[in-house]
């Protein structure tokens, strides 16, 4: 269990207004606004603001909304300062967001459901959707947060209407549409760590019914590690020094969208999405426990040298993924994308509404990267990979009875992968090897899915205060997929190099029942039984025809028990929710001997088996307040019990699979807890100052499925505050914030290359800065 220590520090930090800006969750509403200065200003009433939010896939309160979800609106994202949906995980019980280590890719956990690993044919098993399109692949999971009207975290499986790939829940996003009148916004901000960020948006109206709006958000920052361990040496120009900064980075991201409201029923909104992300390759903590390899030929871990996680070093070097030496970690990780959506709508009085949209995606990255946290050459790689998505989705939302309404709807979505990988496996040449640094190995995937739905629910009222709703989904899809593994170049170069190629389909049906009530004015009750599923699929690691196999789909049952609750004055809401899912054929990857067919000899390779089932049981209570005019707080309290019933595996590395039903589920911290405190001063005759905090703990995770020594998310408290002015007008705004203001250094995540070495990453140190905005 959490300490009575933790969670003392945690509310009496909370009681003192340490706490962060009002994250606009179920528990913590955004502020209300500010009246401009009159001579006589109006009484005001305060309040919590009702939020709406698109949970079931139609607009309605979130009170009334039967699922466990949190929304953030545009306000609380921007009091957050938050890069990315990272900053928001704090505020979400039982939800970890945090990086894929040695990427800047998301692996978010919900209710002990998480995807950590970055392969490129796995598919997540937490849904991120943007204005209706799936975001199919963790690479570029971590948004963007300019102009972005509501973020929503559905926890739980959300099978019926999201689809697949939602066992844990559902990242849904809605960003800003254009709107009639003409209006910008410009941001300027500065932070710790030579950090300049420059967010632009402007809307104009072309016609009397048609808008435009065009947003966008430029990043540049030197990182917050140091690379102690390198030199200028290396035998390249430009090559960081000793003490330079790294990680840092460099994007650019975009969008431009066009709607046309051809009649007060219609509308149609066509958008272009950018990003050019140039930034630095991202640097590991070499935390390898004694006697791995690595520490054995003399490079140990931090836990043995006591060097400071922030102090670090990479091999850098000019090149390529086809270069004879090097893959080019010099010129960082490169990603493009190029994304073109069509979203239109047709409403008709008392019959419904119809929406269809399709959208297209392209994503093309590179990605170089030492993973051992040395400057020694040990273990270098590059992925270069593109992916090509597309969808369209059409539903029919009903309005011609208060007591039937339904949605019904189909959906098409594909992709196409091709990738290839280069490694060089340096730390062989300690092994005898004398080629280990000039002939790298080499593989080649390519994947194609198709998939294909229908799902509709429908939610019948049997008496004014009491409705039962059911939904279905039911899912079709194909994968073709193959590989030519890890080979030799040398190899390659005399013609061998196998290809071991598969095709499958699968089908699914999912399903979700229920009823909420509303007991009384302002108090609504819930009971939901819901089926969610990650898809089946290939490993893109597969070393054999055995292994280039297909694995089964991961299936979750998932039982919620909920109360929302508000007083009449809006002045109070409490929700809780309670859950138990189970988990089946869990998707798990096992060691497992094999006579390599290149070499002839026996070896072990990783093959991706439904080895396991699990449960995790759990209580959320989210809180918000606004008892006086001004000020908003807001508290979360997390808690869930995460078990494997059955989970086999080799934990021991001899080839032969044990019994490991003892580990612990990924990214399932036991406890989360979450204060935030917004309070605005009275307006006066030069503008409003608003003040704002938060405090969230976390406990300790696991972040490697063998639960390795080295490894674990670590248990922190963190700080945040604000201060920030508005003018009269509210045109102007500058605030300074601070984050992560107790400095606590705490790893978030890591990979184990059994009996080789650790590789990991640290959150954030202390940062301070300031942003300054001008709306027009």
């Amino acid at each position: 269990m959490i300490g009575k220590r933790h969670l003392n520090c945690v509310f009496t930090t909370f009681a003192m207004g340490l706490l962060a800006s009002v994250s606009t969750t179920a528990m913590a509403q955004s502020a209300p606004a500010s009246a401009p200065p009159q001579a006589d200003p109006p009484p005001q009433q305060g309040g919590l603001e009702d939020i709406v939010v698109t949970a079931r896939r139609i607009s309605e309160s979130l009170q009334d909304t039967p699922v466990a979800v949190s929304a953030f609106t545009e306000t609380a994202i921007q009091n957050k300062f938050a890069t990315d949906i990272r900053a928001l995980a704090g505020d979400v019980p039982n939800v970890v967001i945090t990086n894929v280590p040695g990427f800047n890719a998301a692996s978010i956990g919900i209710r002990g459901q998480s995807t950590g690993d970055i392969i490129l044919t796995f598919e997540p098993a937490v849904g991120v959707v943007v204005d209706d399109f799936v975001l199919a692949h963790v690479q570029t999971q971590l948004f963007d947060l300019f102009d972005v009207e509501r973020i929503e975290v559905l926890r739980g499986p959300q099978g019926t209407l999201f689809g697949k790939n939602t066992v844990g829940g559902v990242v849904n996003v809605i960003t800003k549409k254009p709107e009639p009148g003409f209006s910008g916004e410009v941001r300027l901000g500065y932070s710790s760590f030579n950090t300049k960020d420059v967010k632009a948006a402007i809307n104009i109206p072309l016609a009397d019914n048609l808008y435009f709006r065009a947003a966008g958000s430029f990043q540049e920052s030197d990182g917050y590690y140091r690379l102690t361990k390198n030199n200028d040496v290396d035998g390249f120009e430009g090559v960081p020094g000793r003490g330079q900064r790294w990680g840092g980075s460099r994007y650019f991201s975009a969008r431009a969208k066009l709607l046309w409201e051809p009649t007060d029923d219609t509308n149609i909104l066509l958008t272009y999405e950018l990003l050019r992300d140039r930034g630095d390759s991202p640097p590991s903590v070499n935390e390898t426990p004694p006697g791995f390899l690595i520490d054995v030929v003399g490079f140990p871990g931090i836990q043995t040298t006591g060097q400071s996680p922030y102090k670090t070093g990479t091999t850098l070097c000019e090149g390529s993924a086809t270069a004879p030496t090097c893959v080019g970690t010099l010129d960082g990780h490169r990603v493009d994308v190029d994304g073109v959506y069509l979203r239109g709508e047709h409403s008709v009085d008392d019959v419904g509404t119809i929406t269809v949209v399709g959208g297209w995606r392209r994503v093309q990255s590179k990605l170089p990267s030492d993973y051992t946290g040395e400057n020694a050459y040990l273990f270098v790689s590059a992925r270069e990979d593109v992916r090509k998505q597309y969808s369209l989705e059409a539903r029919f939302s009903s309005d011609f009875s208060d007591v039937l309404k339904f949605t019904v709807g189909g959906m098409y979505w594909g992709q196409k992968l091709d990738a290839n990988a280069t490694s060089f496996l340096g730390f062989l040449r300690f092994l005898g090897d004398p080629t280990a640094l000039t002939d790298p190995n080499q593989s080649t995937a390519n994947y194609k899915v198709d998939s294909y739905a229908v799902f509709g629910e429908a939610e019948y009222k049997v008496a004014d205060p009491f409705s039962v709703f059911v939904g279905a989904r039911y899912t079709k899809e194909s994968k073709d997929f193959a590989v030519r593994p890890q080979v030799r170049r040398s190899t390659i170069a005399t013609g061998f190099w196998p290809e071991y190629s598969d095709s499958a389909k699968f089908s699914k049906p999912t399903m979700r029942a229920g009823y909420r009530w509303e007991i009384a004015p302002g108090i609504n009750n819930y009971f939901t039984y819901s089926q969610g599923y990650k898809s089946g699929g290939y490993n893109e690691q597969a070393m054999s025809a055995t292994s280039a196999l297909p694995f089964r789909e991961e299936t979750a049952d998932s039982f919620e028990l909920g109360f929302k609750t508000e007083t009449a004055d809006r002045k109070l809401r409490v929700n809780i929710a309670a859950f138990y899912v189970k988990y089946n054929d869990l998707q798990r990857d096992a060691v497992v001997p094999f006579i390599d067919p290149i070499t002839g000899l026996p070896g072990q390779e990783t093959r991706t088996t439904n080895a396991g089932k699990a449960h995790v049981k759990g209580i959320e209570l989210e809180i918000s307040a606004a008892p006086v005019v001004g000020l908003t707080m807001g508290a979360s309290v997390g808690w869930q019990k995460a078990e494997y019933d059955e989970f086999s595996t080799d934990v021991n590395g001899d080839g032969v699979n044990d019994d490991a039903s003892y580990l612990k589920l990924r990214n399932a911290p036991k406890w989360t807890a979450s204060g935030n405190v917004h309070y605005e001063f009275p307006p006066t005759d030069w503008g409003v100052v608003s003040l704002n905090a938060d405090v969230n703990y976390q406990a300790q995770y696991e972040s490697t499925t063998l639960n390795a020594d080295y490894s674990q998310g670590q248990a922190r408290t963190l700080v945040g505050a604000s201060i920030g002015w508005t003018d009269p007008d509210e045109r102007f705004r500058v605030a300074v914030f601070g984050r992560n203001l107790l400095d606590k250094v705490y790893r978030v995540s890591a990979n184990s290359v059994a009996g080789l070495f650790n590789f990991t990453n640290y959150a954030p140190p202390r940062s301070f800065g300031v942003e300054g905005s001008v709306k027009f």
